[in-house]
């Protein structure tokens, strides 16, 4: 029966290679370092109070207290915002359907419902990170995008100079410096490939050397190793394919896009900090993403299915105004 390499062939299993292999994926670097905290109930509130000096002039934000002083001690009541800020979790979802005469055929050795379920689990990230740039419609199970949640002071609108000027350094350093949670200190930068060409462009149209940070990144050979990352004042930046680029042709022609400047996380007890982070049910912080199963109805299908149904609920939340920061109406008509 195996006279020769063509027979052979027909004695073999078809076995199907771990894992949803993608063409050509997105760049979604900021996954990597993404929190996402577990929360009782289906919404999380933060008592916020207005910036501290805006109550007072600076200088009386407390008192000198002289010797033996028994009065005269300013009062300075920083009440919370009413309401508190709220944000309440929404739900990402994708389907996918088996065909049972295929599954009982083809089940041994490859597992066809693991690898659509891969799929169902990417999509859903892939949405999720979207959303980070995509603005609410006010819809039941919607939730607030970066951009909804950025307060007006701490968004720089883009004056499109040329990138052999200061003024691009300017604006990104501007909109670096209106992070003011984390005593200043932004954990994570965001933008698109386009947008990170742009910053790249930009140091080197000034003469400016590159910042790099240490990161750790996987290795298909050799497994987690560190390796220089791209970095604003130390602050390492991350792709996010999934935020926009808004074409326009002109004249003259226009890419616009954003890049985001972050504090990433929620010290919880441990601090006082707090910044951005995913939220999603207590219960669920371990595995996120919910399974369902329903049948075809029979008259919509000539073939026995079921349904299968992913389902992320999901939102994101941030403690502090102060832990965002975003420079829009960035032009990359040159970096398509």
């Amino acid at each position: 029966m195996a006279t020769s390499p063509a027979n052979s062939t027909n004695l073999t299993q078809d076995q199907l290679a771990k894992w949803l292999i993608e063409d050509a994926p997105y760049k979604i670097q900021i996954a990597r370092v993404w929190p996402f905290m577990g929360i009782q109930g289906g919404k999380i509130s933060y008592a916020r109070t207005a910036a501290l000096e805006s109550l007072a002039n600076i200088d009386d934000m407390a008192t000198i207290l002289g010797d033996g002083a028994t009065s005269g001690i300013t009062v300075q009541t920083a009440d919370p915002d009413n309401p508190n800020t709220t944000f309440t979790l929404g739900e990402l979802a994708t389907r996918y359907k088996i065909d049972y005469s295929s599954m009982d055929r083809f089940k041994v050795p490859n597992n066809l419902d693991a690898v659509e379920s891969a799929l169902a689990i990417r999509r859903l990230m892939y949405m999720y990170f979207r959303k980070l740039d995509l603005g609410t419609t006010g819809g039941n199970g919607d939730f607030p995008s970066l951009a909804d949640m950025a307060v007006l002071g701490n968004v720089v609108t883009s004056a499109g100079a040329s990138l052999d000027t200061a003024g691009q350094m300017e604006e990104l350093q501007q909109t670096y410096n209106l992070v003011t949670a984390n005593n200043g200190r932004p954990t994570a930068i965001m933008c698109n490939s386009r947008a990170l060409r742009y910053i790249v462009s930009t140091f080197y149209g000034l003469g400016a050397n590159l910042e790099y940070v240490d990161a750790e990144w996987t290795d298909p050979t050799k497994g987690t190793v560190r390796v220089p990352q791209i970095a604003i004042n130390g602050t390492p930046v991350y792709v996010n394919d999934m935020i926009a680029t808004v074409e326009d042709p002109g004249p003259p022609a226009t890419s616009l896009t954003k890049i985001y400047f972050m504090v990433l996380g929620d010290s919880g007890e441990a601090g006082p900090t707090r910044g951005i982070t995913g939220i999603v049910p207590g219960p669920l912080k371990d595995t996120m993403f919910i399974r369902r199963e329903s049948s075809e109805p029979v008259a919509a299908s000539s073939t026995s299915q079921i349904n299968v149904d992913y389902t992320f609920p999901v939102a994101t939340a941030m403690g502090s105004s102060g832990a965002l920061a975003i420079l829009e109406g960035v032009d990359v008509v040159d970096f398509a």
